[in-house]
């Protein structure tokens, strides 16, 4: 009685990893390599700021419990300063706001002008004047105080509003898109075998 034989077969069975060699074949998988390199290298900022995000999360809840007590913190020494200038005499007072008020109006009319929008800063000009003249003539010391810290709030408010519009740059992410042209010349020159320029 014969025995079977064992036939020995490869460890791992595969196929060739190139069906037809040659040059065009290997240029294509350098090319699906540079494809997936880039997308790989656009994606890298992506995946990092995700897990800045997921590892910072707790420390950004702290951080936003700590803004809203800051802010709190703010209203009431908004009250406290109100409260103070209200202890002031209600015609200083009075003066204060009214001066506040027309000061604001001239600096919107001379903004106005230079905007070339006239009549919509004629007309807050006007509204400034009127809220001062009311507030000089009728209103109590706490309101006035009240009033003239909305007031100093709002000039202070637009002065670094505009100052900060004047100086903002708006333009995209440069340097990225100059990395990501560069590394797309660098492909090109490797892949064609020429010059980056």
């Amino acid at each position: 009685m014969l025995l079977p034989t064992r036939v020995r077969l490869p460890a791992v069975q595969s196929r060739p990893v190139y069906e037809h060699r040659g040059y065009r074949t290997l240029l294509g998988r350098i090319r699906g390599n540079i494809r997936t390199y880039i997308r790989k290298q656009l994606e890298l900022p992506r995946q990092e700021i995700a897990e800045l995000l997921a590892a910072n999360k707790r420390a950004a809840i702290w951080l936003g419990i700590a803004a809203g007590l800051a802010f709190t913190t703010v209203i009431t020494l908004v009250v406290l300063v109100i409260a103070l200038v209200a202890l002031v005499p209600r015609d200083w007072l009075g003066m204060v706001v009214l001066g506040l008020s027309v000061g604001a109006a001239v600096a919107l009319l001379i903004l106005a002008i230079r905007g070339r929008m006239i009549l919509p800063g004629l007309f807050g000009a006007v509204v400034l004047v009127g809220i001062g003249i009311v507030a000089f003539l009728f209103l109590p010391e706490l309101v006035l105080a009240a009033l003239l810290l909305t007031i100093a709030l709002s000039i202070g408010t637009g002065a670094t509003g505009y100052s900060g519009y004047s100086k903002l740059e708006l333009h995209g992410p440069t340097r990225t898109i100059n990395s990501v042209k560069e590394t797309i010349r660098w492909a090109k020159a490797r892949l064609l075998g020429r010059s980056a320029n």
